[in-house]
């Protein structure tokens, strides 16, 4: 079953694109709680390990295909593509950080704020376009440095 460009979907990988969506339903409740306390929620652990991955390239693939999938949230995009990314990909033993940016956008009414989510990889944006992060500034990084 081909679903996407280059994705053939196996049952384990179908078995794991569930699994992330479900987790991406659960973020607005899990970001309820403060920031730390959500971000240890979705460090993975030893317990809460998924028994099947897929290489990390495919991993990311699929989650990002989750979070594209999860539309009916008030969560953007770039925050459940990366807390989904972050949860599964720390399973590989990637050390990935959760960056949460803001910056001010120019508007009629003076200026608003607007908040972004990436992650890096070894100081580095990991998979993410320069565009997309470059001018935010980070106001929380996680796990801390």
């Amino acid at each position: 079953m081909t679903c996407l460009p280059g994705l053939i979907f196996s049952r384990q990988q179908r078995v794991l694109l569930a699994e992330m969506r479900h987790v991406c339903r659960r973020l607005p409740d899990i970001l309820n709680r403060p920031l730390p306390e959500a971000m240890s929620q979705l460090t993975p652990t030893a317990d809460r390990q998924t028994r099947w991955l897929p290489p990390p390239d495919l991993t990311r693939k699929l989650a990002d295909v989750a979070a594209l999938l999860e539309r009916n949230t008030t969560l953007g995009l770039c925050l459940r593509r990366s807390l989904v990314r972050y949860h599964y990909l720390r399973q590989h033993d990637l050390p990935l950080l959760v960056q949460f940016g803001a910056k001010l956008l120019p508007g009629e009414d003076g200026q608003a704020v607007t908040g972004h989510a990436w992650l890096t990889l070894h100081g580095q944006p990991y998979f993410e376009a320069e565009d997309n992060w470059r001018d935010f500034r980070v106001m929380f990084t996680w796990p801390d440095r």
